[in-house]
């Protein structure tokens, strides 16, 4: 179990009774200890992987970018919809490590809890929990530190206080990257991989695509594994039409950015959410990624590693990949226990382009 789901074990004495929505949880056991507490616990996350985990072992789970009680608009796919779309009088908010963020679910929460509920948050040292209790301030008027052990901090808040309407539209990032021989309108949400910029690795890797030429240009099937708002995709979409594009992530937050870039420039692709390539069903004869490596403020490498091990199984016989990491990361010594070729196509700026290629993966 989590550091900060033990922290709430320990508090459960000093919550009052009653159903209890869990925003973003580890995948760990605390819904089970909760109910075992005598609640009925429902949770929901913006992590597809999490949810599916927690889905798996038994939790009422939801996906997406927020629940709907309040009809909002915009809302990517759901693995499973809490049913009734109803907040209840308790919430535990696992911090995110982004602030902007938290307001965002702080907002919305403040609006769509009842008014006498109570709101709980909790996060590790090194996610910035301390200088949380400001943020909590301007969402409710009775904010106070309940625990802190483990290097956690739990707060409990309650009596929302006066703010402006929640609209989801309010927190969109909206932005113009010129990308020649086009302009990229791009939307991102709070959350989202790189939000509201254009990340170096990004950049460095689209910089290299562009000197590619003939049979090394990505065509065909395309899958952006890892996707954030969709830059990589788009931006080849956006030169060749005949793409037939995938994007992939794990994040609600960064496919929910990703289809609405898509409507910015009125453009098309298929969206899945997965927790790595468990979700793809096909093959591609080419992957293009930024790939993620890490899982909140922890780095996590397995998640590269096992998405290496599993590239050849969705790759058509002759398929390639193009991908982006920091310079001094062990891709290519990972890479090559897969594939047959691994090429250093760009080295810049404290990151490197690798071209991955084999035969015969079908």
């Amino acid at each position: 179990m989590q550091r900060t789901s033990e922290l709430i074990v320990r508090c459960m004495a000093q919550m009052e009774p009653g159903n209890i929505l869990l925003f973003n949880p580890a995948a760990d056991t605390l819904f089970q200890e909760l109910e075992a507490d005598g609640r009925e616990v429902q949770t929901w996350s913006q992590d597809f992987g999490d949810s599916r985990w927690l889905l798996s072992n038994g939790a009422k789970a939801g996906f997406g970018v927020l629940p709907d009680p309040v009809g909002l608009p915009t809302q990517i796919i759901h693995a499973q919809i809490i049913p009734g779309h109803v907040i209840p009088g308790h919430v535990i908010v696992f911090q995110p490590r982004e602030k902007d963020r938290l307001d965002m679910l702080l907002h919305f929460l403040s609006h769509a809890m009842p008014t006498n509920g109570r709101l709980w948050l909790v996060g590790e040292n090194q996610s910035g929990i301390k200088s949380a209790g400001k943020r909590l301030d301007a969402y409710f008027h009775t904010v106070r530190k309940l625990d802190s052990a483990r290097h956690c901090v739990l707060y409990q808040a309650q009596s929302p206080a006066p703010s402006e309407a929640f609209q989801l539209e309010a927190y969109l990032h909206k932005w113009v990257l010129d990308i020649p021989p086009a302009e990229l309108r791009l939307v991102s949400l709070p959350g989202a991989f790189a939000h509201g910029r254009l990340d170096r690795g990004t950049e460095v890797l689209l910089q290299a695509i562009s000197r590619c030429t003939g049979k090394n240009v990505p065509a065909g099937r395309v899958l952006d594994f890892g996707c954030g708002i969709g830059v990589i995709g788009l931006s080849l979409l956006t030169k060749n039409p005949d793409i037939q594009l995938t994007l992939l992530d794990d994040s609600a937050l960064a496919l929910e950015s990703a289809r609405l870039s898509l409507l910015a420039n009125e453009l098309k692709a298929e969206l899945v959410p997965s927790d790595g390539l468990a979700e793809i069903r096909q093959r591609f004869d080419w992957i293009v990624s930024n790939p993620p490596f890490h899982r909140g403020v922890a780095t996590d490498y397995e998640v590269v590693r096992r998405f290496f091990s599993q590239a050849r199984s969705v790759l058509s016989k002759q398929g390639k990949m193009l991908l982006v990491c920091n310079i001094h990361l062990p891709y290519e010594t990972w890479l090559a226990e897969q594939f047959g070729r691994v090429e250093l196509l760009d080295s810049d700026s404290g990151y490197k382009v690798l071209r991955v290629s084999g035969q015969n993966f079908a």
